[in-house]
């Protein structure tokens, strides 16, 4: 799953029913049922609290170049 910075996700619960009979297709959009909590809510924050965290992240993530330092002696 991958998560935009400063966006609002909400995410649902689907329930699918797969009947094992035959020509079940043809009723499949009766087969269903989606559920959404409006308590689970949130949005993708990238602003960390934690200095060290947020290093981290930059160390780990290849497209974050033009954040790193070029300090020799972090090779």
């Amino acid at each position: 799953m991958i998560l935009n910075s400063m966006h609002r996700y909400q995410p649902r619960f689907h329930v699918v029913y797969v009947d094992p009979a035959p020509n079940s297709h043809l009723n499949a959009y009766r087969n269903f049922c989606s559920f959404s909590f409006h308590e689970t809510r949130f949005m993708a924050v990238t602003a960390y609290q934690n200095h060290r965290i947020t290093q981290l992240k930059i160390a780990s993530n290849p497209f974050a170049k033009g954040f790193r330092t070029t300090d020799p002696q972090d090779r």
